[in-house]
């Protein structure tokens, strides 16, 4: 029997006469003895692991988020709810030109992304969206090449720039009438709280994908005590916090550390792996998915060439292979132990398409010294 006005207490049935600010009937309370349970008890904890675990499954698979080629999410799985997901690269190593085929893809897939692109301001992102849409280069755009091309008398240059001025048009109507599927941040700069207060708005205006490009190119908050590498590593369990509590996937671009690989003049064209992360801290805890984005080597290289790009006495980019951009399964949690698994696509004027299943092959197996019965790819590994 309790006193009036008390609570027994959940474990043990003490009174309890202090109940919690907003307690109603059926709410859990808890005596000092097993205040430690608050937020802990098995009877709560377990069947809401159980509903939300149900609640995983049970979501059709139309609702999953895959990369823009098939052979991306065969090979690399989705972007799954709740999850950090990382892609790595060289800076110019074709990160922004991976993660703007993605936005394109799921501008056009209907996904709701919002997007914190910490090294342009909202108007570069739609215009690659918008070069994307209107089958114009984007590097000609940005560079003002169309431009130039166009006011020069080039009738294509002023066809290209007239469709990208249509697709404008479109997407200023589309935002009007419905909305827009990507949402993008206008702070310049990434701080701590900047993210946070960007990720609070993206969950609360229904968005399922947080996209940071690049999630490095941070500050510390003014007034905050803490340099730049804390507050990165802040940052990236601020990221896991969120997804996790808000079922959110979030998509963290990030650089390779080029003082990592000083000694090896063609590093931008081999596998990356996660010691060469920038500022690695706790990314390689944080990780679900990490992808590395790099320039092939080609596998049938000449010896010579190869040794003379080493030394430096030719271009280093002659030993890669042409229109190719190399996605590697640097750390995967759910990819069913494959790490190092590599995929090749064709990348050309900053668009990814498929190639081929037997030269996917071909070329893989051919950089891991498999012979694959072609005479210019035996026994090479280079890569």
């Amino acid at each position: 029997m309790t006193a009036a006005g008390s609570v027994p207490c959940t474990e043990c049935q003490t009174p309890v006469m202090l109940v919690p600010t907003g307690w109603s009937a059926g709410d859990p309370v808890y005596c000092t003895d097993h205040a430690l349970l608050r937020g802990r008890d098995p009877r709560y904890i377990i069947p809401q692991a159980i509903a939300d675990a149900e609640h995983d499954l049970m979501a059709p698979a139309s609702d999953l988020i895959g990369w823009s080629l098939p052979s991306l999410t065969e090979a690399f799985g989705y972007l799954l709810r709740g999850t950090v997901t990382y892609v790595a690269g060289f800076p110019k190593g074709g990160k922004t030109g991976f993660l703007s085929n993605q936005l394109a893809h799921w501008d056009e897939e209907g996904t709701r992304v919002w997007v914190m692109p910490t090294e342009s301001r909202p108007k570069g992102l739609i215009t690659r969206l918008a070069c994307f849409r209107a089958g114009v280069s984007v590097d000609d755009a940005m560079s003002r090449r169309l431009r130039v091309r166009a006011d020069a008398g080039d009738r294509e240059a002023k066809a290209a720039l007239q469709r990208l001025f249509d697709h404008f048009s479109a997407m200023a109507l589309e935002h009007k009438m419905d909305g827009s599927n990507i949402a993008i941040e206008p702070a310049p700069r990434l701080t701590r709280k900047v993210f946070n207060q960007s990720c609070w708005a993206a969950a609360s205006a229904g968005y399922s994908l947080v996209v940071v490009d690049h999630v490095d190119h941070i500050k510390a908050d003014d007034g905050g005590g803490e340099n730049a590498y804390a507050a990165s590593e802040a940052v990236q369990h601020d990221a896991l916090e969120f997804a996790e509590r808000y079922d959110v996937a979030v998509l963290l671009m990030t650089q390779l550390n080029t003082s990592r690989v000083t000694n090896d003049p063609l590093y931008r064209y081999r596998r990356p792996v996660p010691d060469w992360l920038w500022m690695k801290g706790v990314k390689d805890q944080i990780v679900t998915t990490m992808l590395g984005v790099y320039r092939p080597m080609l596998p049938d290289i000449d010896d010579k060439l190869l040794q003379a790009a080493k030394t430096g006495e030719v271009e280093s980019w002659k030993v890669a292979m042409p229109d190719t951009m190399g996605l590697v399964d640097m750390l995967s949690r759910f990819n069913g132990g494959r790490p190092d698994r590599a995929v090749f696509v064709n990348f050309k004027d900053g668009r990814m398409t498929e190639r081929s299943t037997a030269d996917a092959w071909e070329y893989d197996a051919g950089a891991h010294g498999i012979d694959t019965g072609a005479p210019s790819r035996r026994g090479r590994r280079v890569a």
